[in-house]
């Protein structure tokens, strides 16, 4: 194991002179071997400063302490500072409304943020590797989530990611070294443990030498994936301009660098937990002007091959009494004219203006001007009852503009919305002696 950490090492740059390095110390074999190779070759790789972070989750009681308490004592006798942080990962994460791992993974990494460390050491190996490979591949990865765990990410190392489980169970063993066992790694509740205890075993029983096959093809993606980042940041480079982002710089690109850059462009603006969904849809709207929101705050919108970022706008709702003897309104998502007219008018507009076109004496009770309420639905004129969000859809209508249509209604439902119209049953006839007709202003 030493050889290869020292390769890893080296290869990857980890550490530099002086570097005040982190070791997040659980307790456990991993990061027991980690902390002890870092104690005993601190000289060597010219470490300045070394400590070891211990987080307490407040979860698993008593057996917690115990992990504590061993991680105390195992940094007196390697003479290494230990730094205890205590956080209740179950109140946390009912506050925030995350899950528990994901509350606590997020609590982690935010300790070892603010430890005045210049590298933080985490004692994944290639049997996490293998694992979070695994996971990722069952949710539909891409690229990026099949490369696996980075060897260097920020100011994370990961120096073990080359030696096995079984490589670093050697290693303890042949230092004497003990180490802490978290109970809930026995049980499959959680889904890594059942890629630990049932997927892997059967790879390995497929190929003895898995790991070094999976080592090959990990090493081949993430090669691949270096190759497409370099030339993707160097056009994505090229595309920042004053304001928007050039999109012709990258158009005739292949669609694999297309999408890396779309994505860089999306994390350049801080867009979070971004997906395919949001990459595709911001391809469409380069190739077709228009705007998508890709998260409650931020829409995103292009002009002619240029990308611009902005805040979403979101609409609470409202109503508002429509009198007919009124003929401007002003309301949270415009200014609307609502002019009434009679039969002999209807041959000075063109057949499309009369979807806007709503018989006088078809309306049903009071009617509101209001935006639209969940789950409602309507018939359009000449069109089949849908729901507004299948209508939406089929339409293509940008999730940024959809919460600021107006809608107006009357007692036994809608009667017309601003982008499909009037309502069928609402819609002028050869009967119809007056009606009136709705128009944004502006």
């Amino acid at each position: 194991m030493t050889s290869k950490v020292f390769k890893t090492l080296l290869k990857y740059n980890m550490v530099s002179q002086g570097d005040t390095v982190g070791v997040g110390l659980s307790g456990g074999a991993d990061s027991v071997a980690l902390l002890h190779f870092f104690a005993t070759n601190k000289d060597k790789l010219g470490v300045g400063k070394l400590k070891a972070i211990h987080i307490h989750h407040g979860i698993r009681g008593k057996e917690a302490d115990r992990d504590l308490e061993f991680s105390k004592e195992l940094c007196e006798k390697l003479g290494v500072d230990f730094e205890a942080h205590y956080v209740n990962i179950p109140d946390e994460a009912e506050k925030t409304g995350e899950g528990i791992e994901e509350c606590a993974r997020r609590v982690r990494y935010g300790v070892f943020e603010n430890s005045g460390c210049d590298k933080i050491a985490t004692a994944h190996n290639m049997n996490d590797n293998m694992e979070t490979f695994i996971f990722n591949l069952s949710r539909g990865a891409s690229l990026s989530g099949l490369c696996g765990v980075p060897y260097v990410r920020d100011c994370y190392i990961r120096p073990l990611l080359d030696c096995t489980r079984v490589e670093i169970e050697e290693y303890l063993k042949s230092n004497n070294l003990t180490f802490v066992i978290d109970s809930t790694n026995l049980c499959d509740d959680y889904t890594r443990n059942k890629i630990r205890h049932n997927i892997l075993p059967q790879l390995f029983e497929l190929n003895p030498s898995f790991d070094k096959a999976f080592s090959k093809s990990n090493e081949a993606v993430n090669l691949s994936k270096d190759f497409i980042n370099e030339n993707a940041q160097l056009l994505f480079d090229k595309s920042v301009k004053d304001g928007h982002y050039d999109c012709n710089v990258f158009d005739d690109c292949h669609i694999v660098l297309r999408r890396e850059i779309v994505s860089m462009i999306l994390k350049k603006q801080g867009v979070k937990n971004i997906n395919k969904e949001h990459i595709d849809s911001i391809l469409h709207i380069i190739e077709k002007d228009g705007s998508v929101n890709v998260s409650r705050a931020v829409v995103v919108r292009t002009e002619r091959k240029k990308l611009y970022f902005g805040e979403a706008k979101s609409f609470e709702y409202f109503e508002m009494n429509v009198d007919l003897s009124t003929q401007m309104y002003k309301t949270p998502v415009g200014e609307y004219n609502i002019e009434i007219l009679s039969k002999k008018d209807l041959h000075f507009f063109y057949k499309q203006d009369m979807d806007n076109f709503i018989d006088c004496d078809k309306i049903s009770g009071e009617m509101l001007l209001r935006v639209r309420r969940e789950g409602e639905s309507y018939r359009p004129k000449g069109r089949m009852n849908k729901s507004l969000k299948k209508l939406f859809n089929e339409s293509k209508i940008p999730v940024s503009q959809r919460n600021g249509m107006l809608i107006l209604s009357d007692e036994k439902g809608i009667v017309w919305t601003e982008f499909f119209g009037v309502a069928d049953r609402c819609k002028t006839d050869v009967n119809t002696e007056k009606f009136f007709k709705i128009t944004k202003v502006g």
